[in-house]
C-alpha cells in the first residue's frame, strides 16, 4: 500500500500527464478548426494535354467551373469529349484530395501523442477523434434495371384509357363545353 507521500506524487504525476492530455486536445482543436477554414477554401485545377479543357473543383471534390477552349469540339467526337471532361474532372478531384492530406498530415500524426487509454484503461481513444479515413475512388453504380423499380418505366402492354363521364351542371363555368369532357374531340 502506498503512503501519502507517493499518493501524492502520483496524484500530481496523474494531473500532470492529464493536463498535457487536455493542452494537447485543445491545441488539436484549435488547428482542426483553422485546417476546415483553409480546406474549404481550397480547390483543385486540372487541364487537358490540349489546354481546351480547364476544369476547377471544391474542397468537396465537387465541379466548380468547367471551360471548354474554342478548339475543344474540333476532331473530336461528343464521347471523346465527354471522356476528355470526366478525366481532367478526376485529376482536378485528385489534385485536392492531395492538398487536402497535405493540410491534415500534421493535425493526423499519432507520433508521440498520448492517449487517454495510455493514462485511464478502457478509456476511449483520443486519437480517434482526429483520425482521418482514407477514401478511394467509388465504381460507377450499374444503370438501374427494371427490378429496381419493380417494373419497367415504360408500359409493357397498351392499356385502355378510361375517360371520366362528367354531367353537365359540372362544366356550368364553360358552357357544358369543358376541354376535359372532349375526349379526342379539339
Amino acid at each position: 500500500m502506498l503512503d501519502d507521500d507517493q499518493l501524492a506524487t502520483r496524484n500530481a504525476e496523474l494531473r500532470g500527464t492529464l493536463d498535457n492530455l487536455m493542452r494537447e486536445l485543445k491545441d488539436r482543436t484549435d488547428g482542426l478548426r483553422d485546417a476546415q477554414a483553409a480546406i474549404a477554401a481550397m480547390s483543385g485545377v486540372a487541364s487537358s494535354p490540349d489546354g481546351n479543357v480547364v476544369v476547377t473543383v471544391d474542397s468537396t471534390g465537387v465541379l466548380d467551373v468547367l471551360e471548354l477552349g474554342p478548339r475543344a469540339f474540333e476532331r473530336v467526337t461528343p464521347e471523346q469529349l465527354a471522356q476528355t471532361i470526366t478525366q481532367v474532372t478526376r485529376r482536378a478531384a485528385m489534385n485536392v484530395r492531395e492538398q487536402v492530406t497535405a493540410r491534415m498530415a500534421p493535425l493526423t500524426s499519432e507520433e508521440g501523442v498520448i492517449d487517454l487509454p495510455d493514462v485511464v484503461p478502457g478509456a476511449p481513444s483520443i486519437k480517434d477523434i482526429f483520425r482521418v479515413e482514407q477514401r478511394s475512388e467509388p465504381a460507377a453504380p450499374p444503370p438501374p434495371s427494371d427490378e429496381d423499380f419493380g417494373s419497367s418505366v415504360l408500359r409493357k402492354e397498351s392499356r385502355p384509357v378510361q375517360r371520366a363521364v362528367s354531367s353537365p351542371d359540372e362544366d356550368e363555368d364553360f358552357g357544358g363545353d369543358s376541354i376535359m369532357g372532349r375526349g379526342n374531340r379539339w
